[in-house]
């Protein structure tokens, strides 16, 4: 037999339905985080993007261009150093060359705009471009709105489908980005991207070489013989 008034008594009760409410509700909410596709594929692939210094990926690129009703496909190599070096060698067209050294960014498309080669700061829109993967993966969370998180193969591979918006429009030079997350290996299998003005473009990731030895010259562009220089500023 209670040996407290009712009135305190009664007052116990209620405190402690209260807090065991207020738990239930914490924990499930903490479930149903835990739980989000979109957010557990992409904090898995970013923590493993955080610790790559160097990276090997082979790609296939497919750009759609609505404006001039034109669809370009290439492919390559990509390398990387962390931060802010990236080298991109195209096998198709051969010949062009992208290679950013940390401080420029140097485009070199003799298949599309022969004899000439353009120079830009590293922070320049293109530049962010050229290096996409860093763009969405060390970029936080808090800038992006991630949803989705559905099951969507590339190639044989299962992966999810995550979806980034950024939060503030003109921070980054997309209004849109897509990323297939691998559900085995914390990484990429494709990357879409869409502008203002709807270009498309798509990159799928081939292979993945993370720690990659890189020779000390593949950061290096050496402008060819008779080519002129453009700066972008």
């Amino acid at each position: 037999m209670s040996m407290m008034p009712q009135s305190i008594s009664a007052s116990i009760v209620t405190a402690v339905t209260a807090a065991l409410s207020a738990t239930v509700i914490t924990v499930g909410a903490a479930q149903v985080q835990a739980q989000n596709p979109a957010d557990a594929s992409y904090d898995r692939v970013a923590k493993a993007w955080a610790g790559t210094h160097t990276l090997r990926a082979d790609f296939e690129q497919k750009i759609s261009n609505p404006l001039l009703a034109r669809t370009v496909n290439s492919k390559g190599v990509f390398l990387q150093e962390r931060p802010g070096k990236v080298s991109i060698t195209f096998s198709q067209p051969a010949g062009d060359r992208i290679v950013g050294d940390g401080k420029w960014l140097w485009v070199y498309l003799p298949s599309s705009a022969p004899g000439q080669v353009l120079k830009m700061p590293a922070d320049a829109d293109g530049a962010v471009v050229a290096d996409l993967l860093s763009q969405l993966l060390d970029t936080p969370k808090r800038s992006f709105t991630i949803s989705g998180g559905e099951v969507a193969p590339v190639d044989g591979r299962d992966a999810r489908r995550v979806q980034l918006v950024p939060k503030t429009a003109g921070t980054v030079p997309f209004q849109k980005a897509v990323l297939w997350l691998d559900d085995k290996d914390p990484r990429p299998l494709r990357v879409q991207v869409i502008d203002a003005q709807g270009v498309d473009r798509s990159i799928t990731l081939t292979s993945w070489t993370p720690g990659a030895s890189i020779a000390a010259d593949a950061f290096r562009f050496t402008v060819p013989k008779g080519v002129k220089v453009a700066e972008r500023p």
